[in-house]
């Protein structure tokens, strides 16, 4: 199975789906992440605002963010190859370029608490 490392732009949680500003998408994508984590598959995810060290310890990010700046995340790399930068992958996208389907399922929020996919997310964080 494919490596899949997702360097998030600051936010509040290591989800980002807790943040006041969050999308339909980012809730999809966290959602489609815990679903391939529960699957078996290596997935590690840093985060701008508490993991800076990550983004320029890896040549390829560090790279992609000194000549597209901020703009560029979140990006996900497989294994070592950027598939995405600059937008969170639908569960579609994402299992497309893992190469699965990825089931629909309810997402959780950064406080632990279950709610359905299509719920409008909320903060946790305040």
């Amino acid at each position: 199975m494919p490596r899949i490392s997702i360097y998030d732009p600051p936010g509040c949680c290591s989800t980002g789906v807790c943040d006041p500003g969050t999308s339909d998408a980012m809730t999809q994508f966290a959602t489609a992440i815990d679903a391939l984590m529960k699957g078996g598959h290596e997935v590690a995810r840093f985060n701008m605002g508490s993991q800076p060290g990550a983004f320029v310890e890896n040549a390829i990010v560090k790279n992609a963010l000194d000549t597209d700046g901020m703009d560029c995340l979140p990006m996900v790399l497989l294994d070592d190859e950027i598939v995405s930068k600059g937008a969170y992958l639908n569960r579609a996208e994402l299992g497309e370029k893992v190469g699965i389907e990825i089931a629909a399922a309810g997402a959780s929020s950064c406080c632990g608490e279950s709610k359905p996919e299509e719920a409008e997310a909320s903060s946790c964080c305040g």
